[in-house]
């Protein structure tokens, strides 16, 4: 609302374009920003590249097994490992709520991207520091799970898993929730 005052002030007086600039419009112009998936406050700005993250450890199966879903009843899984923008995660996030719909559903979203991706601007020379945070991943190895769900039918949540997969970068696994139920005799 106060960018809107300021905007036309200036419009008014004949200082400024038909044309907003990005300085006016704050966070919605940093690229990649997603309001719901950067942690409020990182302990530093900045982080290195921590590659050996989304490697297999030495002693991983070379085929990760299903993981266990605490919550859910379906959920998706990493077949690889990966890092995941928060953008990624959250355009998959929308898939999953359109193609089942808010009235039935209950999401949780595993995973969380906290750390720091920086980024020079274009055509700024070699040297003179890191550059500014650009937006934020997490890693991910093999078997981790992304999302857990609960939904009306199976049929239902393999169609929103696969519109959740053309979002990722990645293969994804669906994985259901066994459900024992014991004998009665």
């Amino acid at each position: 609302v106060m960018v809107d005052i300021i905007w036309e002030i200036m419009f008014s007086r004949g200082l400024v374009s038909t044309a907003k600039p990005k300085w006016l419009l704050g966070l919605a112009a940093v690229r990649n920003y997603s309001p719901l998936l950067r942690p409020r406050r990182t302990l530093y700005r900045k982080s290195q590249k921590n590659i050996r993250a989304i490697l297999p450890a030495p002693n991983d199966p070379p085929v990760p097994p299903k993981p266990y879903l605490p919550q859910g009843t379906y959920g998706i899984y990493a077949k690889k490992g990966t890092r995941l923008t928060a953008a990624q995660l959250e355009a998959a996030r929308l898939s999953i709520t359109r193609t089942i719909g808010r009235k039935g559903l209950k999401l949780w979203v595993v995973v969380f991207p906290h750390i720091p991706v920086t980024r020079k601007p274009q055509e700024v020379r070699m040297g003179k520091g890191k550059g500014s945070v650009d937006h934020f991943i997490c890693n991910l190895r093999a078997g981790k799970l992304i999302f857990e769900y609960n939904c009306p039918s199976l049929e239902l949540a393999k169609q929103a898993c696969k519109a959740a997969s053309y979002k990722l970068p990645i293969d994804v696994g669906f994985v259901e929730k066994k459900t024992s139920t014991p004998n009665k005799t």
